[in-house]
């Protein structure tokens, strides 16, 4: 209990920070800000409704399993008009059936899983959809994804990316 720990306002931290951020952008495919929050995934996923929404907003929440479950919760704690579209555990979303919904969507949230086209949607033409639309913002779930799949967060267009690191 007596070995040092390093201080966070010192210069030995703010190096190991600043290269761990740095490795993390490489690591999910940006340049743009990574951010470290002292929260479980959860907690991400919760301050992306609350900082990127306010009540009555539309939204699009795409779930085919429990953290798409976890994203209508947290939009409709918010206030959110949560749009679902609903696909049975493990399917994916049809390009087609997506385009219908999002329409004056202001965020479209989903969980990011390994593409799957032969079967769907992949990640890549939700996002194209997105950004076809006016203000719309894409945020991801990759909680249980991240660092199993590949993400190119910015040749994809995707906002936002969640991840966290398991604890085992």
């Amino acid at each position: 209990m007596a070995f040092y720990d390093m201080h966070h306002r010192t210069a030995d931290f703010r190096a190991l920070l600043t290269r761990t951020l740095s490795d993390l952008k490489e690591f999910i495919g940006t340049q743009n800000d990574v951010l470290i929050l002292a929260s479980s995934g959860t907690g991400a996923m919760e301050a992306s409704v609350s900082n990127l929404t306010s009540p009555g907003d539309k939204v699009l929440v795409l779930t085919a399993g429990k953290f798409g479950e976890r994203w209508t919760g947290l939009a409709k704690a918010y206030g959110c008009a949560a749009e679902v579209l609903s696909a049975p555990y493990g399917e994916t979303f049809s390009l087609e059936d997506v385009k219908a919904k999002i329409a004056g969507a202001k965020v479209v949230y989903m969980q990011g899983r390994r593409p799957q086209p032969a079967r769907g949607t992949t990640l890549q033409g939700i996002a194209k959809l997105v950004r076809a639309e006016a203000d719309c913002l894409l945020v991801v779930d990759a909680i249980t994804g991240l660092g199993t799949t590949h993400f190119d967060v910015d040749g994809w267009g995707v906002d936002f990316i969640i991840g966290d690191r398991k604890r085992r």
